[in-house]
């Protein structure tokens, strides 16, 4: 197959890695439109610009750049008056990453940190040494660059349990204003629940892809009698019409939520690349 480009402007294909791209198992590594693919992506930042040079001294450093490391240092740098330096261990995320469908193909990468669990006693009988395949990202931007991508909180009894186990604050009453706080939901009707907001940094919205076979799933779960509704809404039981974490057709990592529209602060530097193997601990002398 032969395909003639034509691009306004040349010189961005400069900044592409294709070696990279084409270096993961996606169906699209050996395509001859892998580049306008590329530029279609790059729509949306992937990752936030990184550090070339580190201050002496911080006040905070964030190891593992993950849901919970991108939104620490983020929000730590929202204080002018505080440096922040964030260190991940791996780089950035190559752009075809932000492809919803193909997470698969970044397992067993130089993205992925290739863990397996301990060889279990009462499970994984058919699995070799009995130990499972547990992906987890080293890559800016952590696991959120190759989740499956499901918008869901957990079930509210369970931080209800917490709450009850002497967990203070962590109630589902108590914990909603966050998890209303960070969401920017893009589906009117999951919006007109109550149970979901706009204006945060982690993007919801509806697959645009849909199964032939939902529709007809649906109804005949209506006429059994479950309920169709919203996993993170009022009930949480039944059938879900589940949204993901992903805007306008692409996933939306952590690294792009939380650090790429802060990425100019100047009290914030992102180093990739930074494996940190020891914490040094050492008593304060006043």
């Amino acid at each position: 197959m032969e395909c003639d480009l034509k691009i306004s402007n040349p010189e961005i294909l400069g900044t592409l890695n294709l070696d990279c791209e084409r270096s993961y198992p996606t169906p699209y590594s050996n395509s001859p439109l892998l580049p306008l693919l590329i530029l279609t992506l790059m729509r949306q930042r992937i990752a936030p610009k990184t550090a070339k040079t580190i201050k002496t001294e911080y006040d905070y450093i964030v190891v593992g750049s993950g849901a919970g490391g991108s939104a620490v240092a983020a929000r730590l740098s929202e204080e002018p008056c505080v440096n922040v330096l964030l260190l991940e261990a791996g780089k950035v995320p190559p752009e075809l990453s932000d492809i919803p469908g193909i997470a698969r193909s970044f397992f067993f990468s130089d993205i992925d940190w290739q863990y397996r669990t301990v060889p279990q006693k009462n499970t994984g009988k058919a699995l070799i040494n009995r130990q499972s395949y547990w992906p987890s990202g080293k890559v800016l931007g952590g696991t959120s660059v190759f989740t499956a991508l499901l918008f869901e909180r957990g079930n509210r009894r369970g931080y209800d349990d917490w709450a009850a186990h002497g967990a203070k604050g962590w109630s589902s009453q108590e914990v909603l204003p966050y998890f209303l706080k960070l969401e920017d939901n893009w589906d009117l009707d999951f919006l007109a629940n109550g149970f979901h907001s706009v204006g945060g940094p982690v993007t919801a919205q509806r697959p645009g892809y849909c199964s032939e076979i939902r529709g007809p799933l649906f109804e005949v779960a209506r006429r059994m009698g479950y309920r169709i509704g919203d996993s993170n809404g009022a009930q949480q039981t039944g059938f879900s019409d589940f949204q993901g974490h992903m805007g306008g057709g692409q996933r939306c990592n952590s690294a792009e939520d939380y650090l790429a529209p802060v990425e100019n602060r100047t009290n914030l530097d992102i180093l990739p690349n930074a494996h940190v193997t020891k914490v040094t601990k050492q008593k304060y002398l006043h």
